[in-house]
């Protein structure tokens, strides 16, 4: 149960700092489109994380934990923008600014409390 409650707080952690991005360019998709993952597993203990960044702003982030082969997954949606190298997102009534920086098909995002956060592109 400890593990467990470890985990949502670190997908708490994650799914509010994992902003979105908007480009002021309507040319030009933004690279941020698409979707990301990450996946961790450590025993019988597996985190799995997808975030969706749709062209309109919106997106979903896919949280799914399994402990001992029983898993618990949960969807939410959120909003998003960038300027320049801060991604924002707002998901539950709640905005967290972070910096993001994408290199290849990594997306890396540093909330404001430092924590690294590495997705791989879909």
């Amino acid at each position: 149960m400890k593990n467990f409650k470890y985990v949502l707080i670190m997908l708490i952690a994650l799914s509010v700092s994992v902003s979105s991005c908007n480009d002021d360019d309507d040319d030009m998709v933004n690279p941020i489109v698409g979707s990301w993952s990450l996946s961790e597993a450590d025993g019988d203990f597996e985190v799995s994380i997808r975030a969706t960044f749709v062209e309109n702003g919106s997106g979903t982030l896919t949280a799914t934990v399994t402990l001992f082969g029983e898993s618990a997954s949960e969807t939410d949606s959120f909003t998003w923008s960038t300027k320049g190298d801060q991604l924002t997102m707002t998901m539950d009534g709640e905005t967290e600014v972070s910096t993001y920086s994408i290199s290849g098909d990594t997306l890396t995002i540093t909330d404001d409390e430092g924590f690294v956060t590495q997705l791989k592109r879909d």
